[in-house]
């Protein structure tokens, strides 16, 4: 098992996770992932690719307020979480994660996907 589908792994075991995925900022399109990906996950995770380079280009790198770290989004019955992980790759990578937003704390969800996050890039 390569160390990639480990530390999606890790993510999914986060109470509430329905599902992860690796994205490629610059292209929308899902390196690898993990869970349960509705028909909808594809775009959702495409959407906020989308999201993360129209927001990296808001306060400009190294300008005051810092580079975009993540990306949140909730809905009655989601949260979307994206972080942002430095890449030489293209724009960059995103982990993206699918939460059920009536099984999960967010707070200690956004924590935990936090301290897990570089994992994915080791």
């Amino acid at each position: 098992m390569s160390s990639l589908t480990e530390a999606l792994g890790q993510v999914m075991a986060v109470d509430g996770v329905r599902a992860t995925a690796l994205i490629d900022v610059a292209t929308g399109m899902i390196v690898r992932s993990a869970g349960e990906q509705g028909t909808d996950f594809p775009a959702a995770a495409a959407s906020m690719a989308s999201e993360a380079r129209m927001a990296r280009g808001i306060p400009g790198p190294g300008q005051p307020g810092g580079d975009l770290e993540e990306i949140s989004l909730v809905t009655e019955g989601r949260l979307h979480l994206s972080k942002v992980l430095d890449s030489r790759l293209g724009e960059g990578l995103l982990l993206f994660v699918d939460l059920d937003r009536a099984r999960v704390n967010m707070a200690l969800a956004l924590l935990r996907v936090g301290q897990l996050a570089p994992s994915v890039l080791e």
